[in-house]
């Protein structure tokens, strides 16, 4: 992890999401799981001393729709008392202006939905069939829990580029491999956008860099006026502001996010109620892995760009105007990364049932077993 985001996350800890889960910011998926019933909740625990560690990791990650919305509304009050003029720069009100709150909150309603039917579909077996249930879904957590502490090993490799057509074609193959009918045309429409204008800014100059080129004679002006309107259009980016750059940055950073978080609760969805053809859970659980990593190597990749356009664009400006906004972005995108890989661990309750359901129906065909409510 970057010198800068260790740094910040020290300096301010609501930044870091890994920080604010437990107790005090959810109770009421405690009380949920309480409800339950201590035995069901002991039940994979048995034979599982991990266990334990998988339900932190909910309980945790239950909260970051919480987190979020509290810091936007903070900032939302912060603004309205200082009135400023157009769009502000603020990641938490343009990742729920893209509606990322909203499909992270319907991830975590589904994620404890699931939770408890496999709760309630543990306490109603016994025997062989408790056993063979108990094995198969802790080899779906043990998945899980690898890609958990791959993440926290590996975060410094994040960030491998790949092109924007590639990584729209690899999206689409790992869908199909899930064999779901989701499409990730809202994402790959917002990375398409996010690359479009940071590869278009690639040739930035600073605003004062431009403004000593408005000395040329009309001879000059005339020569170098570009016949095309689109070569015209071009010319004018030249003189995007540090500003507008970071701007676009941190949106473009909430944006790809959100659509992220977009296309995992409808994965989710498609897996409990519209699956084209059943697929081991197992193997879905691996496809997701690589779905996720995807994901998070592609906004991490993005992040690296627009701190490169941002150190381009404000070349003239002091250390103390641009080291923040860059610092800014930085942990942005750690940070996006992180919302990404905690979406994709509220995925673990959603394989089990699903594959509870599924083994359910094949024991008794025909007859199938309706899922406790």
């Amino acid at each position: 992890m970057q010198p800068q985001i260790r740094a910040l996350r020290k300096a301010h800890p609501l930044l870091h999401p890994r920080g604010l889960g437990g107790k005090s910011v959810l109770t009421g998926g405690l009380d949920a799981l309480e409800f339950i019933g201590k035995k069901t909740m002991t039940v994979l625990a048995e034979s599982d001393p991990g266990f334990r560690r998988t339900k932190t990791l909910m309980e945790r990650t239950v909260s970051l729709s919480q987190m979020l919305r509290e810091a936007k509304e903070k900032e939302k009050q912060r603004l309205a008392q200082q009135l400023p003029a157009g769009r502000t720069a603020h990641y938490g009100m343009l990742f729920d202006e893209y509606q990322g709150l909203s499909h992270l909150e319907a991830l975590e309603i589904l994620s404890n939905e699931s939770e408890s039917k496999v709760q309630s579909f543990l306490a109603s077996f016994d025997g062989e069939k408790l056993e063979l249930l108990k094995n198969d879904l802790i080899s779906i957590k043990d998945i899980f829990a690898a890609k958990e502490m791959e993440n926290e090993e590996n975060q410094e490799e994040q960030g491998s580029e790949e092109k924007g057509g590639e990584f729209a074609s690899m999206l689409t193959e790992l869908l199909f491999e899930l064999h779901v009918a989701a499409t990730p045309d809202k994402l790959n429409k917002a990375m398409k956008k996010a690359h479009d204008w940071v590869e278009e800014d690639q040739t930035v100059v600073p605003v004062g860099v431009a403004d000593r080129g408005e000395e040329k004679t009309e001879e000059e002006e005339k020569e170098e006026k570009p016949e095309n309107p689109e070569d015209d259009r071009k010319e004018e980016r030249r003189t995007k502001t540090v500003e507008e750059v970071y701007m676009l940055s941190i949106e473009s950073l909430a944006e790809v996010t959100a659509r992220c978080i977009e296309q995992l609760h409808k994965v989710a969805e498609l897996i409990l109620h519209g699956q084209e053809e059943e697929k081991p859970a197992q193997d879905q659980a691996n496809v997701l892995i690589k779905l996720t990593t995807a994901m998070c190597n592609e906004v991490a990749s993005l992040s690296k760009k627009f701190t490169n356009s941002l150190t381009t664009v404000g070349s003239d400006k002091k250390a103390e105007v641009l080291n923040p906004m860059i610092d800014s972005v930085l942990l942005e995108g750690c940070n996006s990364t992180t919302y990404i890989q905690d979406a994709f661990q509220l995925l673990l309750p959603v394989l089990q049932v699903s594959h509870i359901q599924t083994s359910c129906s094949e024991a008794r065909p025909g007859a199938g077993q309706t899922p406790p409510s």
